[in-house]
């Protein structure tokens, strides 16, 4: 049975925007969608970061609201699950399915069309035992969704090489364009010896012919499936890819935390990517199989 895509929802609106990002996701893989309605009984105690205490009328109109956005989606289940745990639910479902992907919303605190991690979305995103969407707020008043331009964030390491097969995968399903962008601190030069850096201005052209070299030995061989731009950010990781992700339907990121394998951990700059883009951001652990290819590994440099 293919593995499906899990999605979580509370009954807010931004869990309305991880259903219509989790929709698009599933229809591009063909694959089953799987929509947890999480929740704490009322006898059990609730604090901040648990599932949302519902009683049975409020689980009814959960899942009313879950069967309209998803209307039309023939292979799909709503499942009701008692937790403690929001993410601890979705965790577990997504083991228990062998998900291809957790998707999830952001915090409904900032403004329209940026992703904002809140207390639930960054517990998933920790050692999830698959890949993670989180759907920016507002992503539902956007339907229907396409991913034409899908975007890698790229540095020729391990987890981007693990995200780049990923994302290739899902362009292919998708018929999208792939971006791959090489964002990264190119105006410093390092001195390991005596560990410090200095401003170079000339560092970023001392650099960029290997860079670009880099880059096209990557997208060399998908050439010939997809249209594939490559491209060269000078500054900081954090803001380049941010502004990037104004300009993308989707933007994969390796996991880089450090930890288990198929597990996603959030580095610095991965976590601070997810928490302002303007777009889906999906999040890719090591050594996890690509979309539709159960039980193969992908292949990591």
């Amino acid at each position: 049975m293919p593995e499906p895509v899990i999605v979580g929802f509370d009954g807010s609106e931004h869990a309305s925007d991880a259903l219509v990002l989790a929709r698009a996701l599933a229809q591009t893989l063909q694959t089953r969608l799987v929509a947890v309605v999480a929740y704490t009984p009322e006898k059990w105690l609730w604090a901040p970061g648990t599932a949302e205490p519902m009683d049975a009328n409020e689980r009814e109109r959960a899942v009313t609201r879950v069967e309209a956005i998803l209307s039309g989606l023939d292979d799909r289940e709503i499942r009701t699950v008692a937790s403690r745990s929001a993410a601890g639910a979705l965790h577990a479902e997504a083991e228990r399915e062998q998900a291809q992907i957790i998707v999830v919303g952001s915090s409904h605190r900032e403004g329209l069309g940026r992703v904002v991690l809140g207390t639930v979305t960054d517990d998933v995103l920790e050692a999830a035992p698959c890949a993670v969407a989180v759907a920016p707020a507002g992503l539902a008043s956007k339907q229907p969704l396409h991913f034409s331009k899908i975007g890698v964030g790229f540095d020729d390491a391990p987890p981007a090489h693990n995200a780049l097969g990923f994302a290739r995968s899902l362009a292919r399903r998708a018929h999208a364009e792939l971006h791959l962008v090489w964002a990264a601190h190119l105006v410093a030069r390092a001195m390991p010896l005596v560990g410090i850096t200095y401003a170079d201005p000339n560092y970023f052209q001392d650099i960029r012919a290997g860079v670009e070299a880099q880059l096209e030995q990557a997208a060399s061989p998908i050439r010939e499936e997809l249209y594939v731009h490559t491209e060269i950010l000078s500054g900081g990781t954090v803001a380049a890819l941010i502004k990037k992700s104004e300009h993308l339907d989707l933007l994969v990121l390796g996991s880089r935390g450090y930890g288990p394998v198929k597990r996603v951990l959030l580095g610095s700059v991965s976590r601070s990517v997810v928490n302002g883009a303007r777009c889906p951001v999906l999040v890719v652990p090591l050594e996890i199989n690509q979309p539709g290819d159960a039980g193969q590994s992908s292949e990591v440099q």
